[in-house]
C-alpha cells in the first residue's frame, strides 16, 4: 500500500520524459531486450485486466462504491493502453524505423483512455454526492479492490522504470494507468473501510473525484510527452 501512495506521489512531482529520447542511449541489442521485456508487461497488464476490470466494475456498481468502480474503470483503461503498447512494440521489433511514428500514435491512445476515465468519474462521483446515496458494506468490493493493489502497484513501477530507461513516454503513461489503478485500490479500501467504521460515505466519492483529477493530469502530461 505505501508504495501505491509513494508512486502517486512520484508522479505528481512531476518527473519529465518526452518523445523516445532517453539519457542512456540503448545499444541496438539492449534496445531489443528492452521491447521484450516491455511486451511481457504490457500483455500481463491486459490479461489481469480484462478479468480485474470487469470483476471491480460489476462489484462496484452492485455495490454502489465509487472507490471501487474508479479501480475497474482505470483498470480497463490500463488494458486499452496496454493492448495498444503490444501492437507499437511488435512493430519496432518488426521494423525499428517505425518507433517514433508508433510511439505518438500510442501516446495518444493512452492520453484518450485517462481522459475518458477523469470524465466518467467526475460525472459518476458528482451524482453520487447530490444523491447522497451509500457504498455497500459487502467485502467482495473490499477484495476486489486488494486483489488489484496488490498485481497493479509493481506492475506501474516496472512500466514506469523501463519507460524511462527506453525513452518511451507512452509506457511511462501506461504505467502512470497502472500506477492509478495501484492508488485507486489503496483509497478505495481506505474509503471503504472508513465508512464501515465511522460512517463517511462521502469518503468513497472524494476518492473517486480525487482519481479523476490525476487522470486528468496524466492524460495531459502523456498527451504532452512529458
Amino acid at each position: 500500500m505505501h508504495s501505491s501512495v509513494l508512486l502517486l506521489a512520484n508522479y505528481l512531482a512531476g518527473r519529465r520524459c518526452t518523445g523516445v529520447r532517453t539519457t542512456d542511449p540503448l545499444t541496438a541489442g539492449d534496445r531489443a531486450d528492452s521491447v521484450k521485456r516491455a511486451l511481457g508487461l504490457v500483455t500481463l497488464s491486459v490479461a489481469f485486466g480484462l478479468v480485474s476490470g470487469a470483476v471491480s466494475i460489476v462489484t462496484g456498481l452492485g455495490g454502489h462504491s465509487l472507490g471501487v468502480f474508479a479501480v475497474g474503470l482505470g483498470v480497463l483503461a490500463d488494458v486499452t493502453g496496454s493492448a495498444t503498447l503490444m501492437w507499437r512494440f511488435w512493430a519496432e521489433l518488426r521494423d525499428p524505423a517505425v518507433s517514433i511514428r508508433r510511439e505518438r500514435q500510442a501516446a495518444v491512445v493512452v492520453a484518450l483512455a485517462l481522459g475518458i476515465v477523469a470524465v466518467v468519474l467526475v460525472v459518476d462521483s458528482v451524482s453520487a454526492l447530490v444523491q447522497g446515496s451509500h457504498p455497500s458494506a459487502s467485502a467482495i468490493p473490499l477484495a476486489a479492490a486488494a486483489v488489484s493493489l496488490v498485481v497493479l502497484t509493481p506492475l506501474a513501477i516496472a512500466k514506469r522504470r523501463l519507460g524511462r530507461r527506453m525513452g518511451s513516454g507512452a509506457l511511462r503513461g501506461d504505467g502512470t494507468l497502472s500506477g492509478i489503478g495501484a492508488a485507486t485500490s489503496f483509497l478505495a479500501l481506505a474509503a471503504l473501510i472508513v465508512y464501515q467504521l465511522l460512517g463517511w460515505w462521502w469518503a468513497d466519492r472524494i476518492t473517486a473525484l480525487i482519481v479523476a483529477a490525476v487522470a486528468a493530469a496524466g492524460a495531459w502530461r502523456t498527451a504532452a510527452g512529458r
